[in-house]
């Protein structure tokens, strides 16, 4: 009886276990994700996280599925940094962080032992502080786009390359089927949508127009946007919203859903918030989603795209003026959950 019992429990075991660790690769196909996705385990299978529990309860759809992030790292950046970017500018497949200090020279550094390592650098001139990254070229390394300038990698050196008809870039658009631009927003006019053809003279391209960030859900993969406090205010949000005037868009999952991103400076301290993008533009009710944890200082710039300390996760870079009388910067990646 002993025995049997004993047998009736290891083969309910093996049934359980073997339901648990069953992988189904015809649901990484469908939603175009790797199966770590939704499994604790990075090969797939076996005990699911929290997206793969919601896709099991939501019918196996990802639609919908609530965003979260947690803090992935921490790194000191110079004290004199005011913008930062993230892109594949040299062309070997591997983010770098693109640090731009009170100068007019942008320092292309890598991530080694918890430290930023100068890889390259190059000159933007005047007008360096409004410089913005994409992958503004099909196939090539992510382009560097200043007003009146693209810079981009060729052999062992960076080129650039005038764009007169670049007078100023409001931020970079990516579409759901992986065209990124420029884009200028005068905040009256349609905005100026800008791709790069390195190949002519004149490198810009004439880029697919933009529609309101209601209606961009399915259109947009990603927007990062930089305004100045007084078209933010425009816009009718609050002064909480305006102080680091960077902010945007951004599909995290790639399933449809599109969430409003913007940093928050609250009297409780500095935050990222998420919010539905049905209220950033005209005066809509700006009711957050999701919120981080209190961070360690005011945020000054944002950046989308690939952990540069290479753990493969997607995520946003966020710079921060830390420290006492916020005379320190430092670098803190938030990775999707």
């Amino acid at each position: 009886m002993r025995h049997l019992l004993a047998t009736g429990l290891g083969a309910a075991t093996l049934l359980v276990v073997g339901a648990a660790v069953e992988a189904k690769p015809e649901f990484a196909a469908k939603e175009k994700k790797d199966c770590s996705f939704c499994h604790i385990n990075p090969a797939g299978g076996g005990e699911r996280n929290r997206r793969g529990q919601y896709y099991d309860k939501n019918k196996h759809s990802l639609a919908g599925l609530p965003l979260e992030m947690k803090s992935l790292w921490k790194l000191s950046a110079p004290a004199d940094t005011r913008r930062i970017a993230l892109g594949d500018v040299m062309g070997d497949k591997k983010p770098r962080v693109l640090v731009l200090g009170a100068t007019e020279d942008l320092a292309v550094m890598s991530i080694a032992d918890d430290k930023l390592v100068k890889d390259a650098e190059l000159k933007l001139g005047p007008k360096a502080g409004s410089f913005f990254v994409g992958n503004l070229e099909k196939g090539k390394p992510a382009v560097i786009a200043v007003p009146g300038a693209i810079h981009y990698r060729s052999g062992e050196e960076f080129v650039k390359k005038s764009a007169p008809e670049l007078t100023s870039i409001t931020g970079t658009v990516k579409f759901e089927d992986g065209e990124e631009c420029v884009f200028i927003f005068d905040s009256y006019s349609e905005p100026a949508v800008f791709g790069v053809d390195t190949s002519k003279t004149n490198p810009l391209t004439v880029g697919r127009g933009m529609v309101l960030p209601d209606q961009g859900a399915g259109i947009y993969s990603a927007i990062v946007a930089r305004m100045s406090p007084d078209v933010i205010s425009m816009l009718g949000w609050p002064s909480e919203f305006q102080q680091s005037g960077v902010f945007g868009l951004w599909d995290a999952y790639s399933n449809g859903t599109l969430s409003a991103w913007a940093p928050w400076m609250g009297a409780d301290g500095s935050r990222l918030v998420f919010l539905d993008p049905a209220g950033i533009m005209g005066g809509g009710e700006l009711k957050p989603t999701w919120r981080s944890d209190k961070l360690a200082g005011k945020i000054l710039d944002v950046a989308i795209g690939s952990d540069p300390k290479g753990s493969k996760q997607t995520g946003m870079l966020l710079l921060l003026a830390t420290g006492e009388g916020t005379k320190e910067r430092t670098l803190e990646f938030l990775a999707l959950d």
